[in-house]
Formats: C-alpha cells, sequence, structure tokens
C-alpha cells in the first residue's frame, strides 16, 4: 500500500509542477510525462506513457535522449558524441549530466533547450530508470546573441577607421607586432606597405573635402580587393595606408604594390560632371628582418615611400 501510495504521489508531483519533465524506466519506457512537457511539446501524456517514442518530441528520426544514454550508463565519450561541446556533468547529482541544445523542430522557429537527465537508481544501485527536466532557454540565447553581436559591433568599431572601413592605426601597431612574433617564432617570411596619395592637399584644396574622403575610400576598396584573407590594411593616418603582408618575402610583396598602384591610378574619378581625373599613389615596400622590431620596420618601409615620393611620385620603391 505504501509503495503505491509513493507512487501516486510522485506521479502527482511530477505532474503539478511547472519543469516540463518525464521519466523512462531502464528498458526505456515512458513512465511520467507531465503537463508542463505537454505544453513544451505539443505531445499529450495519453499518447507517450507506455512507449518509448520521447524521442519524437524533439527529433525526425530516432535517436537517444540524454535521459537513455543515462540508463544505458554510457561512457562520457558516448555522451560527447551526441552532444560534442554542449554537455557537461551535474554538480548535483552523481552520473548526471546537464545540456544545452538547439531543437529545430519545436515551435515556430526552433527552441534552445537546457535539460537535465539524472539516474533513478534502487536501494542496492540498480538502475531503475531516469528523470529528464527541460527548460526553455530561447529568450536567454536571444539576448546573450544579441549581446554578443553588440560586443562584436562595438569591438569592429574601435579598431575600424570610419571613412574607409579598413583597420585603424591604433589596431595596426598591434597587429604588426603580434605578425612579428610570429614571424619570429616560426621563421617565416613577413612584408609590410606603406603608400601615400599623390597631390592630395591640391585635390582637396580644388575638389572640396568630401571628394577628398571619396577619394580615401576609393584607396581602400582598391587595396581591398587586391589582398588575400591573410593580409590586412589599415589608414596609417590621413591619406596614408599601410598593409601588412604575412607569410610574403620581399618580392611577392613588391608585386602586391604594384598591382595597388596600378589599380589605383586606373580608377576613374569624377569629382565635377563629366570629368575624369585619375590619382596616384608612392609605394614603399619592405621585408622584416629577423630580430628587428616594429618601428625599425615602419621607418625603413616609410623611407621606401619617401623615395618613391622624391624619385617622381606614382611608383613602388622598395629597400631590403
Amino acid at each position: 500500500m505504501k509503495k503505491k501510495l509513493d507512487a501516486e504521489l510522485l506521479s502527482h508531483v511530477l505532474q503539478k509542477i511547472s519543469v516540463p519533465t518525464f521519466v523512462i524506466d531502464r528498458d526505456h519506457t515512458i513512465i511520467h510525462w507531465n503537463k508542463a512537457l505537454e505544453n513544451l511539446t505539443g505531445y499529450q501524456s495519453e499518447e507517450m506513457l507506455g512507449t518509448s517514442d520521447h524521442w519524437k518530441a524533439f527529433y525526425p528520426l530516432q535517436k537517444p535522449l540524454l535521459a537513455d544514454l543515462v540508463v544505458d550508463t554510457v561512457r562520457e565519450h558516448a555522451i560527447a558524441g551526441y552532444y560534442q561541446g554542449k554537455y557537461r556533468k551535474s554538480s548535483v547529482s552523481e552520473g548526471a549530466y546537464e545540456v544545452e541544445d538547439f531543437f529545430p523542430g519545436l515551435g515556430d522557429a526552433g527552441r534552445w533547450l537546457f535539460f537535465t537527465a539524472t539516474p533513478i537508481p534502487d536501494a542496492e544501485g540498480l538502475m531503475l530508470g531516469a528523470v529528464q527536466t527541460l527548460q526553455d532557454i530561447t529568450e536567454r540565447k536571444v539576448v546573450e546573441d544579441e549581446l554578443r553581436e553588440s560586443e562584436k559591433r562595438y569591438r569592429d568599431l574601435s579598431i575600424t577607421d570610419s571613412l574607409t572601413k579598413l583597420y585603424n592605426s591604433r589596431h595596426f601597431f598591434r597587429q604588426l607586432r603580434q605578425e612579428i612574433e610570429r614571424a619570429r617564432r616560426y621563421e617565416e617570411h613577413l612584408s609590410l606597405i606603406l603608400l601615400d596619395i599623390d597631390n592630395f592637399k591640391g585635390y582637396n584644396d580644388t575638389y572640396g573635402h568630401l571628394e577628398g574622403d571619396r577619394v580615401l575610400a576609393v584607396l581602400a576598396e582598391v587595396i581591398r580587393e587586391n589582398l588575400r584573407s591573410a593580409d590586412s590594411a589599415y589608414r596609417y593616418g590621413g591619406e596614408e595606408f599601410t598593409v601588412i603582408l604575412p607569410e610574403t618575402e620581399g618580392e611577392n610583396a613588391l608585386l602586391v604594390a604594384e598591382r595597388l598602384r596600378k589599380g589605383f591610378e586606373d580608377t576613374v574619378l569624377s569629382p565635377l560632371p563629366r570629368s575624369e581625373v585619375h590619382m596616384t599613389v608612392s609605394v614603399g615596400v619592405t621585408q622584416y628582418i629577423p630580430g628587428e622590431d616594429d618601428s625599425v620596420l615602419i621607418k625603413r618601409a616609410d623611407s621606401a615611400m619617401y623615395t618613391a615620393k622624391t624619385s617622381g611620385k606614382n611608383r613602388v620603391c622598395q629597400i631590403r
């Protein structure tokens, strides 16, 4: 009588609690499926009790739920196979696991669930079954994703030049030091390009600052179109731009620099109606010498660019 009363009491409690919950026995048969779980999944207890169809509420094809894995006392690596990077051992109950996962079949657009599966042993420690509780954490995940996206936008803004959408000079110095350290550690090549727009002040004075800004944006786009994914470009200051070329020796950097120079020279600018204007850049190229610091490398690239300027502009100069 007491065991029957205990079973009825347990069933009543599980049915009333607000946390979606189901219980399976050692044969993976559902023995409890509460009202909160009905509301979450749309599956009623009448159709679920006595079956092993709990997977249908969550997956389009048959797949063990966390409770099934707990009942089978599978090793942790097996759980990792189903929930790679999403599971952890419960700190509350021995043999229990916790998981956060997305279920695209729940609701109109899928739901994020946090769920815990806990073994139910008898007095001798033999497995009787498992209880799995579930919480809908979709709203929390949406907020977290929005926060991460907001933080990413803020980080991007903090390292990006607003006009050209290239990285800014502050990020350049940090990134160059990292690339120098990488080149030093792995004994790789590293090259640096420095560009300066020729006669930019005259263009600005003639056509105005808005057209001058457009020239800067056009050069930034030419640079973007001619770089590999491993390369990075920066607005160094005013009308100066710089490009870091990892794993690139001087001769290849020279080819990239010439491509940038030619691409900008060939671009048609129209500061006035029916006008066609071509602008040019002077470009300095140099390669990292093992043992030197960033200031020496930058100074050599700047010297190469200055040589290009004083040699007639619209040209590439390399200092090794």
